[in-house]
């Protein structure tokens, strides 16, 4: 998948290069997260974050898939029959993803997840702090930091459904500000991959 160019009104200076345009590469993991990847990757192939702002850069996370951000009712976005995805944690030693709970309600605070934020440009869904099973369409970016989020000892494994990693253009994040837009997120290859619910 090419979560491509997400650009600045100005341009972008990583490492002393000028950049006009920042160029994400993104691989989703269908087997470990299927439904929230196979949503994800569902939404970007309708074309549903074209042109969607950015609307979190905090040097913590890049986030952005909320359509109506000043809107604080309900779920936002491309709904499927209730509007939410449900958490989805596929732990080492399980043989299935874990489904509407973290791994610390479900007894297993030091179980590792698979997909754990380990890496800059982690990519997982958002959700609301008191409610593990409402997300929709909007997803972020980590832009980890060993020491705030330490591999395999930090407070967000087993509590976010992530579901793929940035391989190409993690550097760039960090230069993404609130504000600047999507102008195409495309799949260019595993489409065929994908199964739609019935």
């Amino acid at each position: 998948m090419n979560f491509s160019e997400l650009v600045n009104d100005f341009l972008v200076v990583v490492t002393g290069t000028v950049y006009d345009q920042a160029v994400f590469r993104v691989v989703c993991d269908g087997y470990t997260a299927p439904i929230n990847a196979g949503a994800f990757v569902d939404l970007v192939n309708r074309g549903f974050y074209n042109g969607m702002s950015i609307q979190r850069s905090d040097g913590f996370v890049v986030q952005t898939g909320d359509p109506e951000p000043e809107n604080t009712e309900g779920v936002h976005g491309f709904k499927n029959s209730d509007g939410t995805l449900p958490l989805e944690v596929f732990a080492e030693g399980d043989k299935e993803p874990t489904y509407e709970t973290t791994l610390e309600d479900d007894g297993r605070p030091l179980a590792q997840p698979k997909l754990p934020f380990s890496v800059y440009g982690t990519l997982a869904m958002a959700r609301s702090e008191d409610n593990a099973n409402d997300a929709s369409t909007q997803f972020f970016f980590l832009l980890f930091d060993p020491e705030l989020t330490t591999a395999g000892r930090n407070l967000m494994d087993g509590r976010f459904s992530t579901f793929g990693y940035v391989v190409e253009g993690n550097r760039l994040l960090s230069n993404v500000e609130v504000g600047d837009k999507i102008i195409s997120a495309k799949v260019v290859s595993g489409i065929d991959n994908l199964v739609v619910p019935k």
